[in-house]
């Protein structure tokens, strides 16, 4: 397993956005086994992917089945949601993504930021 230290280049194609959300999250050979999901905290989310805390090294290249609840959003279409402002309305986005690196944390000892690629969408 490599763990990487983080680079002061990246090749990032979409705008992140930080939010302050957890993302439950489970490797597709975890699902498979019925192994429960585990959490991490969401660092930030683009079109592309997402970063998240979690508290092991991922091995680099696992599928990942990913929940994230957004509070004050609503799927009104497929890939359509809209801002309510109202925190129990909660948009759930599954998604399925390739982790793509693995950093030693800096602001958390012994926790390992994650780096996940976007590869499809799990259909409610």
């Amino acid at each position: 397993m490599m763990v990487q230290e983080e680079s002061s280049e990246e090749r990032r194609q979409d705008e992140r956005v930080g939010k302050n959300l957890r993302v439950r999250f489970t490797r597709l050979e975890d699902l498979l086994a019925d192994i429960p999901y585990r959490e991490g905290q969401l660092l930030d989310i683009s079109g592309g992917g997402l970063c998240f805390m979690a508290e092991e090294a991922l091995p680099l290249g696992s599928q990942l089945v990913m929940v994230l609840e957004f509070p004050g959003w609503h799927a009104v279409a497929e890939g359509k949601w809209i801002a309510t402002k109202v925190e129990e309305d909660v948009g759930v986005l599954r998604a399925v993504g390739m982790v793509s690196w693995v950093a030693n944390s800096r602001s958390k000892p012994g926790g390992y930021e994650t780096g996940v690629s976007f590869s499809g969408k799990v259909s409610a």
